[in-house]
């Protein structure tokens, strides 16, 4: 069933790719003039209502390359707009469990232009035929669609977009005889996720003859972080007036204003590709052509910063000892890599421990970090390690009686704390975390280190926790 959302928004896209070109053509068109091209992308989350599985997700992906600029009464001629759906394992199997071989329908497609002629927006509905689409046995599939808009004439100079909203789907998946499935012919409704950029071109509409400002110089990156880049270009020089300020382009929608040459580019996505213009505008509401274009790549993201109460217990193998531990955990989770930093600070603890199988004696503990916690954090996994010297400054029997230990008195070598995530961890949220460390002999315990060491040398230690975010990290 998913599968045929996916289907379904691949002639989606066929259909707002037409609605975009009946939508140029309802704006009153019809000449002649060829202009400079920009290839946009663009990608839209929807959610759509099927029969039996209420509202779905279906991702849509378009591509086209539209004219920067056209002049009035000249013509711009159609583009085409491509549009590729990507359809999931699972709902290629749930397809199959209705004997689907095929899909095949229409497409209603909501779209908007924005021209002086029409400043409120044109809203106009294309219907468009699905290509019928061969299903796979198992896997992922894809189904492309394409539709071109016609030639246009514009009446006014301004500035023009064609935005996408909803769809209506009607659908009809078949069997291997051609015949429809259980389900038969239904329709249904796709709702656009609010909050997305939804514009799928601008372009400046000029007025004839205008000389206008020049093309810009072509830009460079002067600096970026992982949310922001930072342009420069050449000045661009006017004959029939002055030069305004600048806008910078990327993907056909504006993403940043200047009048002088330099702006910051706000909002990006870390880690990601972007290619920028930058166009001039001047008093007489002329724009120049596009500025050679500047790719530049945002920074990773910094690593996200948590800090953490820890709270469990321990358990010493070699004398069925047990100890509380407390204390606190701040780490660093690179969102790229996964990688985690961070430092572990344990609290003294009074460990209860049982020499020779039945004489109780406490030993009071403290643990000095031998360097930061690493570790990673993937899908949901957490793994840590800390190398930590174990020191015993008491030991006690019956809790009272004291019988060596010292400020001397330490493992002979650091412990290897190891702890995992049990079960899925949240990094906002904190979870439980289990492992467990050796220890080694005791060193400068007093008279009788000989007996006290083997309370709490050994393998298989063991600890059993919980990571709880502190209030405001």
């Amino acid at each position: 069933m998913r599968s045929r959302n996916r289907a379904r928004t691949a002639g989606a896209a066929l259909a707002v790719a037409v609605a975009a070109s009946g939508l140029a053509g309802a704006a009153g068109v019809a000449g002649a003039g060829p202009a400079a091209a920009q290839q946009v992308t663009l990608g839209l989350d929807y959610h759509c209502t099927f029969p039996l599985l209420g509202p779905e997700p279906v991702h849509v992906d378009l591509t086209a390359t539209v004219p920067d600029a056209v002049e009035v009464g000249q013509q711009m001629h159609g583009f085409v707009v491509d549009s590729v759906s990507t359809v999931n394992a699972d709902s290629t199997r749930a397809l199959g469990a209705l004997y689907s071989v095929t899909l095949e329908g229409d497409a209603l497609a909501d779209a908007t232009l924005v021209v002086p002629e029409e400043p409120d927006g044109l809203p106009v509905q294309v219907d468009s035929t699905l290509d019928k689409t061969t299903l796979p046995a198992s896997g992922e599939f894809k189904v492309h669609g394409t539709g071109t808009s016609p030639d246009l004439v514009f009446t006014q100079a301004g500035s023009g977009k064609v935005t996408v909203g909803n769809l209506l789907l009607t659908l009809t998946p078949r069997t291997d005889d051609g015949g429809p499935t259980g389900l038969g012919t239904f329709q249904s409704e796709c709702t656009q996720d609010p909050g997305q950029n939804n514009v799928l071109a601008g372009f400046q509409i000029d007025l004839p003859g205008a000389q206008g400002p020049s093309k810009p110089g072509t830009p460079t990156v002067t600096a970026h972080t992982s949310t922001s880049a930072t342009l420069t270009w050449g000045a661009s020089t006017d004959t029939g007036g002055t030069v305004t300020g600048y806008d910078v382009y990327s993907n056909g929608s504006v993403v940043a204003s200047s009048t002088g040459t330099t702006a910051t580019v706000p909002n990006l996505t870390p880690k990601t590709t972007y290619t920028f213009t930058v166009k001039a505008k001047d008093d007489k509401g002329n724009v120049s052509d596009p500025s050679d274009p500047v790719t530049v790549t945002t920074d990773a993201a910094g690593p996200a910063s948590h800090a953490y109460t820890l709270k469990g217990t321990t358990t010493i193998k070699a004398s069925n000892g047990t100890a509380p531990l407390t204390g606190v955990l701040n780490a660093q989770i690179a969102p790229d890599t996964g990688a985690v930093t961070g430092d572990l600070a344990l609290d003294p603890a009074d460990a209860s421990l049982q020499a020779l199988g039945f004489l109780p004696v406490t030993a009071h503990l403290t643990f000095a970090n031998q360097g930061p916690t690493t570790g990673t954090y993937a899908n949901g996994a957490l793994g840590t390690q800390t190398r930590v010297l174990v020191k015993a400054s008491s030991f006690a029997a019956f809790g009272i009686v004291p019988i060596g230990g010292g400020d001397q008195c330490q493992a002979s070598a650091p412990s290897t704390l190891k702890l995992a995530s049990a079960g899925t961890f949240d990094p906002a949220a904190g979870g439980a975390v289990k492992g467990g460390y050796d220890l080694a002999a005791l060193t400068n315990c007093g008279p009788i280190t000989g007996l006290l060491s083997p309370l709490v040398a050994g393998t298989g230690n063991t600890a059993d926790l919980a990571l709880t975010p502190k209030s405001g990290s």
